[in-house]
């Protein structure tokens, strides 16, 4: 018995070791009973098997690596509690497989652990419960190049067809992103959603609300009817209405230099720019209700308080990076004053001396000194937007970089007399929000375009200094802010505001990780309805917007929708990219 026991006590002492070896972490507690918290892990009881020995130190490592190699910080969610269970294991996948390219032992150790969950699971013919497992032998088979088992094999052939259809134009960006994690997480959600998961899951729960609401149909019949001839009635007078204004239908009209009548109203609801947009090509974009969307200011969202705290993470989050943004804000700003200042006038009877020509008076004596005369060059009143993606994919260190980008730029540019607004767009809910629930009350009817509540931030407007806007940066990093992304309403918004603007020169910057994704809208909508929506908004201010418009694109080729694009394939270039294009659009034509 003591033998035994001490044969025990000396197996947890080796494993607690190793763990905290693999974690890099000293200080962590290894326990054999509990409940996990930041500061301990938690381990089942030792096996009785010697033969189970290796599968239980892969999970012991598989916690290690866990620890190691991903921040319980850092979270992509979605609308799909399907989708989020799916990416939260992809998470643990990817640390694991940095753990076994590391370490051969710690390779075979979660190898003989995941062979033992396929074996549990091999002879399950469920295929939704065998998808964890199907993604977990995918992704070993193209990160790790292992030979899968025959039982791996046989949880991977459910969903084999689907995960090499859909996963292979993706295997390039995880072997890329594997270091990662949020880069991780987005290809393994854009990985998801080609598959279709989120929409299954949906079809799910619209069946389910739809047969809540069966119940309530015939109650509501005979009141539509009465309500459809009040309609018809409502929209033959809408009609007269519109016939008796035609000239409501030239507000919007551009002169022929291309650009906006000063003297239009531009509606929000309904701007110049979507009236040009929907005669670019035979595409109706719609939105299914503008009822609940959303344009809110940052000081609204949080407590001065909370803004305050953000504000003082941020501040700790630029230490590192601050001195090198720094020296490309003063490059930027010497060139910005060099361009305002001046030029000279030479060959002048009077001014300051000519100090290149002082030569001549050795060589040709009789010939007079000459002067220079100091000309202020005319440098075009200028605002600039930085439009600044603010979905959940830009979560971690993009999102960081954004707002240190953001906090400098504006600083920058103020000092130089350039007038600089910040702007952000996302959704105010995940799965659609109230736009859904709306939609799915009217009988849920086809195509209904736009389906999600949108929410437009002012984190700083043009009008507002610096000093007053700052404390609102941080609001960026904060927990929950970041869903979804509608890009292309995002643009029109963004434009319409520096359309209004007096300066005669306006640039709106674009910083975005990727296409449009909105989990609703596209579940209900063809596959590339936003998309193609994107690219007409983008196609009308290039060709006949007075605004400048040039996109920066994280670890996403945006070259594809934007003329004047650029691409970063980490995040810590952006400050530079930024500067380096406004000083291209600074120059003086």
């Amino acid at each position: 018995m003591r033998k035994k026991t001490f044969s025990e006590e000396n197996l947890k002492d080796a494993i607690a070791s190793t763990t905290r070896a693999l974690s890099r972490d000293p200080e962590i507690e290894i326990t054999f009973s509990g409940a996990p918290t930041d500061s301990n892990l938690v381990l089942p009881n030792l096996p009785k098997k010697k033969s189970e020995i290796h599968s239980y130190r892969g999970i012991a490592d598989a916690l290690a690596c866990s620890k190691r190699f991903s921040s319980k910080e850092i979270k992509i969610e979605t609308g799909s509690e399907k989708i989020n269970f799916l990416l939260n294991k992809a998470e643990d996948c990817r640390a694991e497989i940095l753990g076994s390219k590391f370490y051969p032992g710690v390779n075979n150790n979660l190898k003989s652990r995941f062979e033992d969950k396929c074996k549990l699971a091999s002879n399950s013919e469920d295929k939704e419960d065998l998808i964890e497992l199907a993604l977990e032998s995918w992704l070993r088979q193209i990160l790790l190049n292992q030979k899968l088992s025959k039982n791996q094999l046989n949880v991977l052939s459910h969903w084999k067809e689907s995960l090499n259809l859909h996963g292979s134009k993706f295997i390039s960006e995880f072997k890329e992103s594997l270091e990662d994690q949020i880069s991780f997480s987005e290809v393994t959600r854009k990985l998801l959603h080609e598959m279709n998961l989120d929409s299954l899951e949906n079809e799910e729960t619209e069946n389910e609300e739809q047969e809540s609401n069966d119940s309530n149909d015939s109650d509501q019949s005979q009141n539509e009817s009465d309500q459809e001839e009040l309609s018809m009635e409502s929209t033959e007078t809408d009609e007269i209405d519109q016939t008796e204004s035609p000239e409501d239908a030239e507000l919007g009209d551009i002169d022929q230099d291309g650009i906006v009548d000063e003297n239009q109203e531009i509606n929000s609801n309904h701007s110049w720019l979507e009236r040009l947009v929907e005669q670019t090509v035979n595409f109706e974009y719609k939105v299914f209700t503008r009822d609940f969307d959303e344009e809110v200011n940052a000081e609204e969202m949080a407590s001065a308080e909370e803004l305050q705290r953000l504000r003082r993470h941020l501040d700790q989050l630029m230490g590192p990076s601050k001195s090198t943004v720094s020296k490309l804000a003063h490059r930027l700003q010497r060139f910005l004053m060099a361009q305002q200042n001046r030029s000279w006038e030479f060959n002048k009877e009077e001014g300051m001396l000519d100090t290149s020509k002082l030569h001549k008076i050795i060589t040709d004596p009789v010939t007079p000194l000459t002067y220079k005369i100091e000309k202020d060059i005319e440098f075009r009143d200028t605002v600039v937007s930085i439009l600044v993606d603010s979905s959940g994919s830009m979560r971690g260190r993009s999102m960081t970089v954004a707002a240190i980008c953001a906090d400098i730029i504006s600083t920058t540019l103020e000092r130089c007399n350039v007038k600089t607004e910040v702007l952000g767009f996302t959704t105010k809910q995940w799965k659609g929000g109230e736009s859904r629930k709306r939609w799915v009350e009217e009988g849920k009817p086809e195509n209904p375009g736009r389906l999600n509540d949108v929410r437009h931030i002012i984190f700083k407007s043009a009008d507002n200094s610096w000093r007053r806007g700052q404390k609102n940066f941080g609001l960026m990093l904060r927990e929950g802010l970041l869903k979804e992304n509608i890009d292309g309403e995002a643009l029109i918004w963004s434009h319409d505001r520096l359309i209004r603007r007096p300066e005669q020169r306006r640039i709106l910057m674009v910083i975005s990780d990727g296409a449009p994704v909105d989990d609703s809208t596209l579940s209900t909508n063809p596959n590339n309805y936003l998309d193609i929506h994107l690219r007409q908004v983008i196609h009308s201010i290039e060709t006949q917007s007075p605004i400048n418009l040039i996109a920066i694109g994280i670890g996403h080729d945006v070259t594809r929708y934007y003329q004047k694009a650029v691409t970063i394939h980490r995040a810590e270039e952006l400050g530079g990219v930024m500067l380096e294009q406004l000083t291209d659009l600074f120059k003086i034509d």
